[in-house]
């Protein structure tokens, strides 16, 4: 296993964000081929883990995967091996359209972005996500108190961190990408 080095290695690593319709009659042969490439992936070098998010509503079952590397090194390296390739190979028999793939950073991945719109600017991704985690961060506060009230300072804010960091990533940031799409990406509103 190589340890990325300081020059190709990102702050927060880097996310292939992957967009797959499935038709309907492959959904289960569709989630048992994405639960081996899953497991491969758990074995290789710089995975960092994955979110799968399912949206079943529309005409096509959609699956959109983030799958979390250490650095843009360890994710070429994962593209390129036979394992995957492999996969790759078998993957049109399931999906009803072709496959979209985007690459991001940081929290980047969770916002709904356009198909091919520029990221917005970082100080706007920051506002959001203070405006995401500041209110969850008080509410999961309030409601762990009671449990927390006479534990250190250090180990009170962990229930509360934990639980803002997860509705942080589903569904809150998702839910105000959306709702403040006009300002995050003005040109293609």
């Amino acid at each position: 296993m190589t340890v990325p080095s300081p020059s190709d290695a990102t702050p927060q690593g880097v996310t292939l964000v992957i967009t797959e319709r499935v038709q309907h009659s492959q959904v289960e042969g569709y989630e048992a081929w994405a639960r081996e490439v899953h497991d491969l992936l758990a074995e290789h070098p710089g995975f960092v883990g994955l979110n799968v998010l399912r949206d079943r509503s529309g005409p096509f079952p959609e699956y959109i995967t983030l799958l979390r590397f250490t650095s843009q090194q360890a994710l070429e390296s994962w593209r390129h091996s036979p394992a995957y390739q492999a996969a790759l190979r078998e993957l049109p028999h399931f999906t009803a359209s072709e496959v979209h793939y985007r690459e991001a950073s940081g929290l980047e991945a969770w916002f709904d972005r356009p198909a091919s719109t520029p990221a917005p600017p970082l100080w706007k991704n920051v506002l959001v996500g203070f405006a995401g985690v500041y209110p969850l961060i008080l509410l999961f506060t309030w409601l762990t108190g009671f449990l927390t009230s006479h534990w250190p300072w250090w180990a009170a804010i962990v229930p509360s961190a934990f639980l803002a960091t997860l509705f942080l990533n589903w569904p809150v940031l998702p839910l105000l990408s959306r709702a403040l799409r006009r300002w995050l990406y003005p040109r293609t509103s």
